[in-house]
């Protein structure tokens, strides 16, 4: 199966990527990058920390995002110079240049309009860190640990029209929330399900058995990036975004 797979330059992005270019190793893969998430805007000091905090694991020896894409057998591609405007007609012809029959996203930061969606035969399933509805937009896990919750969860869903997270589900991979470690701890022990519910939809597209899903509860609230305020409270609670003593632990993804 032709498959392309949209991806963010961050973290937990390269993590999933790494899982997904060995487990989908039979199929001709296309990787796409983003280089942000959302809009411009200055984010509050603690966000820029953690951007760098993951730009320097990121830089610890593992392989590039060039490099990954290398293995899978093609080259890195992006829209920056597109002015990330990936749903003007060159972005869209950039992706159907791929050829696609089923498109995977995967934090991938820019939102996808109608002609992109309409491409692929199979459509495009994305893999959300968050427990959909409960938790639509960005940084679904620090709303979990915000709100003491006891899991954390990764929803596959399909991406049906320009709207965010708001897609059919077709599965939810769930597990403990661990209070102990940062935030970016916890988002990355999601994807070892999460890439697994992908491998799971992929084999079923494969066998010719159509995904079974349901709809969500379309009046679920959507979170942006906490504000400076949120994130004052979730430290003072205890809480950290991320945190250096837990490199050892990262370097195991």
């Amino acid at each position: 199966m032709n498959i392309t797979l949209l991806c963010n330059r961050d973290l937990p992005s390269h993590i999933a990527l790494s899982q997904l270019i060995d487990g989908l190793a039979e199929h001709n893969l296309s990787i796409f990058i983003s280089e942000k998430v959302g809009a411009d805007k200055t984010l509050p000091e603690p966000l820029m920390e953690l951007a760098a905090f993951e730009r320097q694991q990121l830089m610890d020896g593992r392989p590039s995002f060039e490099q990954l894409a290398e293995s899978a057998g093609c080259s890195l591609r992006g829209f920056v110079d597109l002015d990330n405007k990936v749903n003007s007609p060159e972005g869209i012809a950039r992706i159907a240049a791929t050829e696609p029959e089923l498109i995977i996203s995967v934090r991938f930061g820019l939102i996808i309009r109608e002609a992109v969606i309409a491409i692929p035969k199979q459509g495009i399933i994305n893999l959300h860190s968050g427990l959909l509805p409960d938790y639509r937009g960005v940084m679904a896990t620090f709303r979990a640990m915000q709100n003491n919750d006891s899991q954390i969860a990764s929803t596959l869903h399909y991406i049906q029209d320009g709207g965010i997270d708001n897609g059919d589900i077709i599965s939810i991979s769930a597990i403990p929330l661990n209070p102990q470690h940062s935030y970016l701890l916890n988002v990355i022990n999601l994807y070892a399900g999460g890439c697994r519910q992908i491998l799971n939809a992929v084999s079923s597209l494969c066998a010719g058995e159509a995904l079974i899903t349901h709809p969500q509860d379309q009046d679920a609230s959507y979170y942006s990036f906490p504000k400076q305020s949120e994130l004052d409270a979730f430290a003072a609670a205890g809480g950290r975004l991320f945190d250096a003593a837990e490199i050892t632990a990262l370097k195991q993804y």
